[in-house]
C-alpha cells in the first residue's frame, strides 16, 4: 500500500446528489463563478477538500496551471472546456479519486502517472521517502517492496545517489506502471521486479542493503469495509489488507530485515498509527537497534525505523 488509506476522501457514486450538473445559467460562466459553483457541488457530495478539488479539476479542464485560475478568474470558460469540466465534475462528485480523474499525482518533486488498479500514493508517504533519502549513502543499495506506482523508489533514485534501487510488487499492473514512472522520471537506478516482498531480490543482496523501505498493506478486512469510498471502491484490496490483524506484511518485513540489511542499514516502514508501537516491538524483537516511531505530516505515529548495527 502506498499511502494512508484513511486519509483519502471517499465515497461510492451517489446517483441522488443534489446538483446533477454545475449551473449553466447566464452570468455564471466566468472562471471564478464556475469554480465556486463546482466547489459547492463537491461539498454537497461529501468531498472533503471541495475547494482544492474544484481548482484542480477546473485547471485540468482548461489546460492551465492552478495558479492561473486566480490570475484569469474573470475570463469565461469556453464551451469546450465547460463540457470537459462537467464530465470531470460528475466523476468527482461520484467520489472517484481526483488523481485517477486527472491521471497524475505530484509526489515530492515528481509528476507520476496513476491508473486504476494501482494504489495511489498519498502525501504522508513523502515523509517515508524523505527518511529513505536521508539514510541512503552515495552508491548505496535500496530495496522497496510493495512499490505500487514506484513513487518512493523513483524519489529515492532521483533525489539521492544510490547505485541500485530494487522495487517489487505482486501486482502486474503495479510493476508495469512503476517501470513506466521510472522511465518518465529518469530514475535509471530503479529496477522493478514482479513478486512478493523480498522474494524477487537477488540473493547477492543479502547483507548488502543500505535501506529497506516499504509502505506495505496495513489494514484489517473490517477497516477496509469502513474506509472512505475512494479507498474502498477504487484502491486494489491487495494493496490495503494485510491479514486479519493488519500486520502480516510488516511482521514479515521486520523478520527478514536483519538478513538483508548491511551493518548500518535501515528498515523503514509506513504503518497504521494504531499499530505503530506494535510494529516497533516487532522490529526490536527481530534484533534491529535504535528503533523509533516517526510522525507523519499531521503528527501521527506513521513510520517505524530500525537499524542493523553490529554494536549498539
Amino acid at each position: 500500500m502506498h499511502g494512508s488509506p484513511g486519509d483519502v476522501s471517499a465515497g461510492s457514486p451517489t446517483n441522488d446528489a443534489p446538483d446533477a450538473s454545475p449551473p449553466q445559467t447566464k452570468g455564471t460562466n466566468l472562471v471564478a463563478e464556475v469554480v465556486s459553483g463546482l466547489a459547492g457541488r463537491l461539498r454537497a457530495a461529501g468531498v472533503p477538500t471541495p475547494e482544492v478539488d474544484a481548482d484542480l479539476l477546473a485547471a485540468h479542464a482548461l489546460g492551465w496551471a492552478r495558479a492561473s485560475l486566480r490570475l484569469r478568474h474573470a475570463e469565461p470558460f469556453s464551451p469546450e472546456a465547460r463540457s470537459r469540466l462537467d464530465t470531470l465534475a460528475e466523476r468527482r462528485a461520484g467520489r472517484e479519486p481526483l488523481q485517477l480523474i486527472v491521471g497524475r499525482v505530484g509526489f515530492r518533486y515528481l509528476d507520476l502517472v496513476v491508473r486504476p488498479g494501482v494504489f495511489i500514493p498519498r502525501p504522508e508517504t513523502e515523509v517515508l521517502a524523505g527518511e529513505a533519502i536521508a539514510r541512503v549513502p552515495k552508491g548505496g543499495v535500496v530495496v522497496e517492496p510493495c512499490t505500487g506506482t514506484g513513487a518512493v523508489a523513483c524519489a529515492v533514485a532521483t533525489e539521492a545517489s544510490p547505485r541500485r534501487v530494487i522495487a517489487t510488487d505482486v501486482s502486474p499492473l503495479a510493476v508495469a506502471l512503476a517501470r513506466e514512472n521510472a522511465a518518465r522520471t529518469g530514475a535509471s537506478a530503479v529496477e522493478v521486479l514482479p513478486g512478493d516482498l523480498l522474494d524477487p531480490c537477488p540473493l547477492s543482496l543479502r547483507g548488502a542493503v543500505d535501506v529497506l523501505v516499504s509502505n506495505p498493506p496495513y489494514l484489517t478486512p473490517a477497516e477496509l469495509a469502513t474506509a472512505e469510498p475512494e479507498v474502498r471502491d477504487w484502491d486494489p484490496p491487495e494493496a490495503l489488507v494485510s491479514g486479519l490483524g493488519g500486520m502480516e506484511h510488516t511482521a514479515r518485513l521486520c523478520a527478514a530485515a536483519p538478513t538483508w540489511l548491511r551493518d548500518g542499514g535501515w528498515l523503514l516502514l509506513e504503518v497504521d498509527p494504531s499499530r505503530a508501537e506494535a510494529t516497533a516491538c516487532l522490529a526490536e524483537s527481530a534484533g534491529l537497534r535504535h528503533v523509533q516511531v516517526l510522525p507523519d505530516l499531521t503528527g501521527r505515529p506513521r513510520i517505524v525505523a530500525g537499524g542493523e548495527f553490529s554494536t549498539a
